[in-house]
């Protein structure tokens, strides 16, 4: 009997363990703010907004940096509380677009729905952090 009890209480842990998880793993989709800053003496704090969009497992990003009028486009996969991105310039060719990706950003799901992340250049090593915050 001891051990059916052990057994049970076992269950239980994974049960409670599990739940969570799942629960976090709500859909980040929607229209967010983006504030953010690079860690340079002489970077200057950014602002303007990202698009986020659930597409089978993965997500279309899409950020506008309204101080640079410029957009970034990429793809992210969540695991549990961690959204990672990779985002970049779309190149336009003659017969075909050619994605460019960038940047890697790795963002933490809040409690309060925001989105707080760090970001590096592939190339340069240049390096920040980033806060979404879901329009309300």
């Amino acid at each position: 009997m001891r051990n059916a009890w052990r057994g049970a209480a076992a269950a239980a842990l994974w049960i409670g363990l599990l739940v969570p998880a799942q629960a976090e793993q709500g859909d980040l989709s929607g229209e967010y703010v983006m504030a953010g800053k690079g860690v340079g003496e002489n970077d200057l704090a950014y602002v303007g907004t990202c698009t986020l969009k659930a597409v089978d497992t993965l997500y279309e990003v899409s950020c506008f940096n309204s101080d640079t009028r410029h957009t970034y486009v990429g793809k992210g996969i969540r695991l549990g509380d961690q959204l990672s991105t990779v985002i970049g310039d779309l190149l336009k060719g003659d017969h075909s677009s050619v994605y460019a990706g960038e940047y890697l950003v790795v963002y933490r799901a809040n409690a309060d729905g925001t989105l707080k992340g760090r970001w590096v250049h592939a190339l340069s090593g240049a390096h920040g952090e980033e806060t979404l915050t879901p329009k309300r």
